[in-house]
């Protein structure tokens, strides 16, 4: 029994010693693991109209797998004018929502800081002529800049109802996390 009891503590000690060279090989070498709950915007997956979207109770609704945005698609967040200088890979995917049929009806998008709901909003076309009291992302045209703007209703922000999300602390924390705050 007394040598079964020492394998299995040199077993032990041989786990933390791979553990531990793979802890101080991270630090060495100025990776990090990925933070968890990280900053996303989100698509829903049910085909859901801007105006169908229960905004009351919008956290019941399914949102796609895979975000839309995600952290490492951001470059740079101004905290300020909560503008969002994306990757050129992320901002092709943001110009392409409004190369299918433009719906100017909008198209619905929740933010995610992990699990956490904690606003949605609409993406949405200047091509539209109705008035929306909600989070927009205006459809973007600069292509040298490569930034989007998180805004509060359109056609102006007098449309706006409501306390203004974007500034909430758990996604400042996030993204201040992240390395992408400004």
């Amino acid at each position: 029994m007394g040598q079964q009891a020492t394998g299995k503590g040199y077993w032990v000690l041989g786990i933390r010693y791979w553990v531990l060279l793979v802890v101080m090989a991270l630090a060495l070498s100025g990776c990090a693991p990925p933070v968890a709950g990280g900053f996303a915007i989100y698509l829903l997956a049910e085909d859901v109209r801007t105006a169908d979207v229960p905004w009351d109770d919008w956290s019941s609704l399914e949102r796609e797998e895979q975000p839309i945005i995600a952290t490492d698609d951001i470059v740079a967040y101004a905290k300020e004018t909560h503008e969002i200088e994306l990757t050129a890979a992320a901002y092709e995917r943001v110009q392409g929502l409004y190369t299918l049929a433009v719906d100017t009806g909008g198209l619905p998008f929740v933010v995610c800081v992990g699990d956490d709901r904690i606003y949605a909003g609409a993406f949405w076309t200047p091509l539209s002529s109705l008035i929306f009291d909600g989070v927009i992302i205006m459809e973007p045209f600069e292509t040298d800049k490569r930034v989007i703007r998180i805004s509060l209703g359109y056609p102006t922000p007098e449309a706006f109802r409501g306390v203004d999300p974007r500034a909430d602390p758990r996604i400042m924390q996030a993204l201040d996390r992240a390395g992408k705050l400004e």
